[in-house]
């Protein structure tokens, strides 16, 4: 009777057992042996043989997550049902206002974001200047719900009413663009002065100013010429070494001067094609101010020669014993030598 007994009790404990096997409560696609996480002590998890590399699953267990409890993550137990992304775990306090994607901000040590301009600098609109000192709240209002919707990213976008209450000058009134980067630049911390995109009159050496007025006189902002003798009239007309009006120099400043404060230093180039060659040919570097050669500064259309070449008079009376019309004077000399050179 008891032999009987034992034959019936033996494949009813198989069967016990192999339920337990099938009904585990890590389900039937985990691998590892028992003993990496549990001991005879119980079905606990024993931390003092636990052995199970959690780095060679798709989370590896950094910052935060080694050191909270497996349920958190695993509240069924069946380990292969979690899932390696954040959301799945942690409720999404923006909305979705910022994508699904947390790591692109947080990392597992901390949900401070500590490289806030990093992140920008791969957005649509990279922090520069006075943005990058910024308050969040400045550009998102709803930043202190953890809503950051998607903004635009044009100047007039956050700027709409610094366009409108500009008065000097006064932008709605003068149609200015709402394309702010035209004349103000990014990177300034004020709207005026090096805030201002002057690049079509480039504001250097002696252009270099922060008073608008100085040249935008009126309240005109509009109807500027850039013409130097625009602006310079009143220094053309009162020159005098040289004096521009009786040597009828031209109007176009440049010809002659850079933006240098001082009008100096001054190249009148266009002498070697017009009239005679000073910056070329034999004479060049032979001559210091114009007064080298053009003795009385209130009359241009005269100069002279022979102040320079009288110590060799002689030589030039010899060399020139052969010339019927030879004159030493400096009209002869220039209709002889138009370009300057001896032969």
């Amino acid at each position: 009777m008891r032999i009987r007994t034992m034959l019936i009790a033996v494949p009813l404990l198989i069967m016990v057992m192999a339920g337990q096997i099938q009904d585990s409560p890590h389900g039937k696609d985990l691998i590892i042996s028992c003993s990496d996480c549990h001991s005879p002590k119980g079905w606990e998890l024993d931390r003092e043989i636990y052995s199970f590399d959690h780095n060679t699953t798709k989370l590896p267990l950094e910052g935060q997550h080694t050191s909270i409890n497996c349920k958190m993550c695993h509240p069924t137990l069946v380990f292969s049902k979690a899932e390696a992304d954040c959301f799945t775990c942690h409720t999404d306090m923006h909305d979705q206002t910022v994508g699904m994607d947390c790591a692109r901000c947080h990392t597992p040590t901390s949900w401070i974001v500590e490289n806030i301009t990093d992140i920008h600098r791969q957005s649509r609109f990279p922090l520069q200047g006075p943005h990058f000192m910024a308050n969040c709240l400045d550009c998102h209002p709803s930043a202190s719900m953890l809503h950051f919707e998607p903004l635009g990213v044009e100047c007039v976008d956050c700027h709409i009413q610094d366009y409108h209450s500009a008065a000097n000058p006064n932008h709605v009134q003068e149609n200015y663009s709402t394309e702010c980067i035209v004349c103000h630049t990014m990177t300034a911390f004020t709207w005026t002065g090096a805030g201002y995109n002057h690049a079509f009159f480039p504001l250097t050496q002696g252009h270099a100013t922060s008073d608008c007025n100085s040249c935008h006189d009126a309240g005109n902002y509009s109807n500027i010429s850039t013409e130097c003798f625009s602006c310079h009239e009143n220094d053309y007309n009162t020159t005098t070494n040289p004096s521009h009006i009786t040597a009828a120099l031209s109007t176009d400043c440049m010809e002659c001067h850079t933006t240098v404060p001082g009008w100096k230093p001054a190249e009148f180039k266009v002498h070697d094609a017009q009239f005679f060659p000073i910056y070329s040919g034999q004479h060049n570097n032979e001559w210091a101010s114009c007064t080298d050669c053009h003795s009385n500064p209130g009359n241009y259309a005269l100069f002279s020669c022979i102040d320079c070449h009288e110590h060799n008079r002689s030589d030039m009376d010899d060399k020139h014993s052969d010339e019927n019309d030879y004159e030493y004077n400096s009209m002869a000399c220039l209709e002889c030598h138009p370009t300057g050179n001896e032969d």
